[in-house]
């Protein structure tokens, strides 16, 4: 039984370790796809939040407001199918994705 168990935890760390790199590439299928562009957009919805990441639960960093004009440099789409957008300090590698990020469901252009 302690041998199984040593085995079992074993396949659990290298599972677990390799987690992370299955989502990081830029583009793999499942994951969430980027490219980068150059639109400017207007924000529609009242009080918008600003991301620290492309997804709904990243940080909030920030607030734009109804009528500002933003300018994006990322388009991406993630994991779950929402399209989102880089406003500033965009960085979108294999090794992270930070930046300014709004839903671009809140924004015309």
């Amino acid at each position: 039984m302690r041998k199984r168990s040593a085995t079992l935890l074993a396949t659990a760390a290298l599972i677990g370790a390799a987690l992370p790199l299955m989502g990081a590439g830029p583009a793999s299928a499942g994951a969430f796809k980027c490219q980068p562009t150059s639109h400017d957009y207007v924000v529609v919805k009242e009080k918008t939040a600003v991301h620290s990441s492309f997804s709904a639960n990243a940080k909030v960093v920030d607030y734009v407001y109804k009528n500002n004009k933003v300018h994006a440099y990322w388009d991406c789409t993630n994991s779950s199918g929402n399209p989102w957008v880089c406003i500033g300090s965009c960085r979108v590698d294999e090794d992270s994705i930070t930046g300014r990020w709004v839903y671009r469901g809140y924004l015309k252009g």
